[in-house]
């Protein structure tokens, strides 16, 4: 994709980077999709801080590091100015402001008249429920979108758990993939329901669900000791997460996590593990990879890399796992 500098006007930047997605054809059986990749996409000292990101008709900013009130004002109008694919129209935005550290501020209105109540939009054929109005997230990840599609193209008969599964997204395309039995766990009850509503929204078989409000730590020893294997396993977990049980951090508590998922891993079964994190290195995560599965005393090969998708590019691909990284690990 084509680089942006700081004399480039904030229209022209937005729209260079919407009409190169266009002739990729990423707008193509999906409403969801990644506008504007500040990081990977600008040199401008303001827009390198800002994502946007589509769903259906609705915008959701995102702004990194505090940009000055006068930028904001002109990066509205410039986003009022954008041409969209199919003639669409812009309903409303909203703005989340990340650059407040530990900030209990969820999503504000930005301009026009964002939803809200949630709303479906729909990937590769499946529907999901997004929020844009007082959460901290609309919902989906699109950086994930390559997993979902691989998911929907390869769980037939497959028993798949989706760890920190947020609001199952991952479980649904399994799900929709053909998955025998979709196991989903998150630590927060309201994700998880949202996650049940998802799968409902597909009208997927309830007898292949199962939803666990739940510690993944305290889940996992149960699913070992009855004897549960599993042909899929997923794992995302947050860089850090507090729960009666104690804490977890990627920081610490990676060789335990990982030495448990290998010890419920069908043989033959695959794992896809990722964390979000820039403190932690590819060639250290795949170390403590190597550790868990030494415990466990299991063998993987690695399959392929866990990757952005074309609507997060970078200025450099060496850094294209900036901050998300990961692998398909088979068990061999």
């Amino acid at each position: 994709m084509a680089l942006e500098t700081r004399s480039i006007p904030l229209t022209e930047a937005l729209q260079r980077a919407i009409d190169t997605r266009a002739s990729l054809g990423l707008f193509e059986n999906t409403e969801c999709l990644r506008l504007f990749y500040g990081p990977g996409e600008s040199k401008h000292p303001s827009l390198q801080h800002i994502a946007v990101d589509l769903f259906c008709n609705q915008l959701w900013v995102t702004q990194w590091t505090k940009v000055s009130d006068q930028f904001l004002k002109d990066f509205k109008g410039a986003i009022a100015d954008i041409k969209l694919p199919r003639d669409l129209k812009i309903k409303g935005a909203t703005l989340m402001d990340r650059a407040k550290v530990a900030s209990d501020e969820n999503s504000a209105p930005f301009f026009g008249n964002p939803s809200s109540s949630k709303f479906t939009c729909t990937e590769f054929g499946a529907k999901y429920h997004i929020q844009m109005l007082n959460t901290k997230h609309p919902g989906l990840f699109l950086d994930h979108a390559p997993l979902r599609l691989w998911l929907l193209k390869t769980q037939t008969n497959k028993r798949v758990l989706n760890l920190f599964s947020y609001t199952g997204s991952l479980s649904v395309a399994a799900g929709l993939g053909g998955a025998s039995k979709v196991t989903t766990l998150d630590l927060s009850k309201a994700t998880i329901e949202w996650a049940q509503d998802n799968w409902r929204l597909n009208e997927l078989a309830e007898d292949k669900s199962d939803f666990i409000y739940g510690d993944a730590f305290e889940w996992l020893p149960k699913f070992s000791k009855r004897g549960d294997q599993y042909e899929t396993i997923i794992s995302d977990p947050p860089s850090f997460s507090r729960s009666k049980g104690g804490t977890f951090s990627t920081q610490k508590d990676l060789v335990k996590l990982h030495s448990m998922l290998f010890s419920i891993l069908a043989p033959g079964g695959i794992l896809i593990t990722s964390i979000n994190s820039e403190n932690i290195s590819e060639v250290a995560f795949m170390k403590e990879i190597e550790a868990g599965a030494k415990k466990a005393k299991a063998q993987f090969r690695v399959l392929k890399r866990v990757d952005l998708p074309e609507s997060f590019p970078t200025f450099d691909p060496s850094l294209k796992d900036r901050y998300l990284k990961g692998f398909y690990l088979l068990r061999v």
